[in-house]
């Protein structure tokens, strides 16, 4: 299996939505503009730079996005075999939720929805499959499924969940994706 690397001169938006567990790291090397509407569209060299980042800072920050790659490598299941597939840190968070709202037992439903920057969004709820209409997977011991109608929009998505000092949220990878915004929960 080989890991995709991110190189500084790839945009912020598609390291962002090809790998979300990059914004941890450029987050912590105060690199707060992931998110920002001009982001998407320059290279990461160019946005640390424009923080104030030296070629070696942009070097070593390159280094560790993909160290952090390497760590979580997103593997590439046949069309077929494809679902939806959860980060560690998005699994704790999901059971952590459930076990808040007293929905222990229950799964994710993920849902598409018109709207969002990129033309859709996702939408996410606790609730239980339908078995005749529903896609059901299991990853990292929490139920993940959708509606069968969904299928070719959202095979393959992995779900992250990423926490910083700007507040936390989940962050879809999804390879189905034409276009998406930096927040990653948008997409065409």
């Amino acid at each position: 299996m080989s890991v995709q690397t991110v190189s500084k001169d790839m945009t912020i938006g598609e390291v962002v939505q090809s790998h979300p567990e990059a914004v941890d790291v450029m987050l912590s090397r105060g690199f707060h503009c992931v998110g920002c509407h001009v982001s998407p569209y320059e290279t990461i060299e160019q946005g640390a730079r424009g923080h104030g980042m030296s070629e070696a800072d942009v070097d070593d920050l390159i280094a560790e996005i993909n160290a952090k790659i390497q760590d979580n490598p997103v593997v590439v299941k046949p069309p077929e075999q494809q679902g939806v597939e959860l980060t560690d840190e998005a699994a704790d968070k999901i059971k952590s939720l459930m076990q808040k709202e007293g929905k222990t037992g229950f799964g994710l439903r993920i849902s598409v929805v018109g709207g969002g920057c990129a033309g859709n969004s996702y939408e996410m709820d606790f609730d239980n499959p339908n078995p005749q209409n529903d896609r059901v997977f299991e990853t990292h011991g929490v139920k993940v499924f959708y509606n069968n109608l969904y299928h070719d929009q959202i095979r393959g998505t992995q779900i992250h969940y990423r926490d910083s000092l700007q507040g936390g949220g989940f962050v879809m990878r999804n390879p189905n994706a034409k276009a998406s915004c930096g927040c990653g929960n948008s997409f065409s």
